[in-house]
């Protein structure tokens, strides 16, 4: 995917989100929470759950200085 399809992707996403949030009355932790929850189980259903763990991992904190991964 080129990096503007990725960023019209990732907004529709942020979008949904949000509609979601509004729509059930719930608090975004609770809302992420359960997307996580399905998006693992996704991926350990089609077997890329340890990979997708690995990504998960290695999100980068946005609020250290230099952006760095502690492992």
């Amino acid at each position: 995917m080129q990096n503007d399809k990725l960023s019209k992707l990732a907004f529709e996403v942020d979008d949904i989100i949000a509609g979601l949030v509004i729509k059930y009355e719930i608090d975004p932790l609770t809302l992420t929470s359960i997307m996580l929850a399905r998006l693992v189980l996704t991926n350990d259903f089609t077997g890329s759950g340890d990979d997708f763990r690995k990504i998960i991992a290695n999100i980068p904190d946005p609020r250290l200085p230099s952006n760095e991964v502690i492992h």
